[in-house]
């Protein structure tokens, strides 16, 4: 089933770097919200949009981005299934570490990455017409 991404209410913002007890409770619910919706391999590429603090490495210029409580890429909302399967203007991404990265991060673990993906991330250029990156 698709869901759009949403980010649960009863989520605090990190506003540091440190690790206090609080941080422990939303890290625990964060990774519940991501297991229940997103699935494990989603999960680690999805949390950091729902910390302040932990935002510095993602590409929110070319990537997805958070708008309030919504994930958006380009003017398109973002869908994730279960599987971490992405769903953007009703064309599907296969859920993989390198698409993953590619969508998300500045800086790519490029051993993720495979020629496969950087097909896809192409053919999701194409469709969004938003990518000079690669």
């Amino acid at each position: 089933m698709r869901r759009p991404l949403h980010t649960p209410h009863s989520i605090k913002r990190d506003v540091d770097d440190d690790v206090s007890t609080d941080d422990q409770q939303i890290e625990r619910e964060v990774l519940d919200f991501g297991a229940m919706t997103v699935g494990a391999l989603a999960t680690p590429y999805v949390l950091p949009y729902l910390y302040e603090s932990k935002r510095r490495g993602l590409d929110t210029d070319y990537g997805i981005r958070r708008e309030g409580g919504v994930f958006m890429i380009g003017d398109s909302q973002v869908s994730v299934d279960r599987d971490g399967k992405i769903h953007i203007k009703n064309v599907d991404f296969p859920a993989t570490k390198g698409l993953w990265e590619l969508l998300t991060r500045k800086k790519l673990d490029t051993n993720s990455v495979t020629r496969d993906d950087l097909k896809q991330y192409d053919n999701f250029g194409d469709e969004q017409c938003a990518f000079g990156r690669l």
